[in-house]
């Protein structure tokens, strides 16, 4: 009984990873085929999939209020919902917008470096070899996607690689300060507000009716994957699997994310990537591994 549950949440972890992957590639075809841009699909995306999973919360009859009981508790998830969730989410499809579903969903993997850094400057903890390794395997693969080993020409527009940084940084953000709400409430009832409170106010800033947006079918099925194949599902997935194989078998699983929206985005829109590229991709997610080595 137990391999079974082992092998079904490396399939969840799997698939979670997959659809997360598939979520960029329809992101780019909606920008690059359908008019639309991240300032349109992005406050809709997070208001569609925080109501939807704040309704599965309430059926799964979970608390979705007591998080708002204790002020420093209110004031994370406000923090969570605007740091995390919301700039998280804006960059990343904002990158995808300037670049391209593989890179900048690779960008999004610079995470783990950008932590060891912080902390070695911050709190000065003296990173370990498979820190410094996993650092530098980060930054020689950015290095030749960005280059593609020449410094005098770029292959991302300068918009485009700080976008991919705030993205990384936001991430950051994204794992790092809900940390304890997580250990408190349920993950759904968490990701739900946040993403409601994110919605809101992303809608509050830019406004996104101002963009006009010519909706057919094809936009509507794109919108609508997004949400539940690129946001509930994957979210739900992912947490099964925590229970049964743990979260390190369960992020190194779902790192198949960046394989697969390059593929996808190869395959089905024809996004072209270099030998050169595929280098700096596998790169970046080794890190994934080197600084797992010894924790499985």
């Amino acid at each position: 009984m137990k391999n079974k549950d082992r092998i079904k949440g490396f399939v969840l972890a799997f698939m979670a990873g997959l659809l997360w992957g598939a979520t960029s590639p329809i992101a780019q075809f909606l920008f690059q085929h359908k008019g639309v841009v991240s300032s349109w699909l992005v406050p809709y995306r997070l208001l569609a999939a925080g109501i939807l999973l704040l309704i599965y919360a309430i059926f799964k009859k979970m608390n979705i209020v007591e998080m708002w009981k204790d002020k420093s508790d209110g004031i994370r998830l406000v923090a969570f919902a605007i740091c995390g969730m919301m700039g998280m989410q804006y960059s990343f499809f904002s990158a995808v917008q300037e670049m391209n579903a593989g890179t900048a969903t690779i960008f999004q993997y610079l995470n783990p470096a950008m932590l060891i850094i912080y902390f070695a400057i911050i709190y000065r903890v003296r990173p370990k070899k498979k820190e410094i390794i996993a650092v530098l395997c980060s930054l020689a693969g950015i290095f030749l996607v960005a280059t593609h080993g020449n410094l005098r020409e770029l292959t991302i527009s300068p918009l485009g690689i700080i976008l991919g940084l705030i993205l990384a940084l936001t991430t950051c953000c994204y794992g790092v300060i809900p940390m304890p709400l997580l250990k408190k409430f349920q993950a759904e009832a968490v990701c739900a507000w946040a993403m409601i409170i994110g919605g809101i106010v992303l809608t509050l800033a830019i406004r996104p009716w101002r963009f006009p947006v010519d909706i057919d079918w094809q936009v509507v099925v794109a919108f609508f994957s997004i949400v539940i194949l690129g946001t509930i599902l994957p979210f739900c997935f992912y947490l099964a699997s925590l229970k049964s194989i743990g979260s390190v078998y369960a992020g190194l699983l779902s790192a198949v994310e960046p394989v697969a929206a390059t593929i996808i985005a190869a395959v089905f829109l024809g996004t072209t990537f270099t030998p050169i590229d595929v280098v700096g991709f596998a790169l970046v997610l080794s890190t994934m591994f080197i600084l797992n080595i010894g924790s499985m």
